[in-house]
């Protein structure tokens, strides 16, 4: 199992200036890449891949949109390494207007966590020095946080995870990328 998938705190930095796409470093503490993935731009239907690093001989996880170009389309999430369904986010369109917000399923469709804005998404969308704010929530659990660090040049999100929490790290970080992937494309 990856390292990422085994840590409680990670950063997503973003490279700003991919002319024909976006690439996400998931680092430790101490900035060693533990994760990647690089997003093509000007595709219809997402597909994305997390790679166990920068030379993507190893994926671990796939994010793949259901349909092309639906605003709240479920996006289905698969280890790539046993094949299995993880399960799904959907985003729920209406609500991300204001503040983005998703459902997360699992592998059968039951919807069990949300993930969701803290920061008001139309102001910040507006006004892009305004850092996003987001957190996981599981009725009974404390919430796993999501939060932007200011920086013009460079975007880095910082992800706390509480020790122990029961959500899949795989489908953390996999909603974590498709959060960045689809605030990059609309940025």
């Amino acid at each position: 199992m990856s390292q990422l998938f085994q840590m409680d705190r990670y950063l997503i930095r973003t490279k700003f200036w991919r002319v024909f796409g976006g690439a996400f470093f998931f680092e430790d503490l101490e900035g060693n890449v533990i994760a990647y993935s690089k997003q093509k731009r000007f595709k219809l239907k997402e597909d994305i891949i997390l790679y166990s690093d920068e030379s993507c001989t190893m994926p671990l996880v796939q994010i793949k949109a259901r349909s092309i170009m639906d605003l709240g389309t479920t996006y289905d999430i698969t280890d790539t390494q046993t094949g299995e369904s993880l399960g799904s986010a959907k985003r729920n369109f209406m609500k991300s207007l204001l503040k983005d917000s998703w459902t997360i399923n699992d592998a059968s469709g039951n919807p069990y966590a949300q993930f969701i804005e803290d920061s008001i998404a139309l102001l910040r969308r507006f006004i892009p020095l305004i850092p996003a704010k987001y957190h996981f929530e599981i009725a009974g659990h404390p919430p796993i946080l999501m939060q932007q660090r200011f920086n013009p040049f460079i975007k880095r999100t910082d992800v706390m995870i509480p020790p122990g929490h029961p959500l899949d790290r795989r489908i953390i970080a996999a909603v974590a990328l498709l959060s960045s992937a689809i605030e990059g494309r609309q940025g």
